[in-house]
C-alpha cells in the first residue's frame, strides 16, 4: 500500500511547490535557503 501512495504524495507536493514558486518566488527562495542553512549546520555538528 505504501508503494501506491508514495508517487501520489510526491505529485501533490510537486504541485504545491510549483504553485508557491509561481505565486511567491521570493518566499520559496527563503525556504530553500533556510533548509540549506539547517542542513549545513547539521553536517558541521555531525
Amino acid at each position: 500500500m505504501k508503494r501506491d501512495t508514495t508517487p501520489q504524495l510526491i505529485g501533490i507536493v510537486a504541485i504545491l511547490v510549483g504553485i508557491l514558486i509561481i505565486i511567491y518566488p521570493q518566499l520559496v527562495a527563503y525556504i530553500v535557503g533556510i533548509i540549506l542553512i539547517a542542513y549545513g549546520i547539521l553536517e558541521v555538528i555531525k
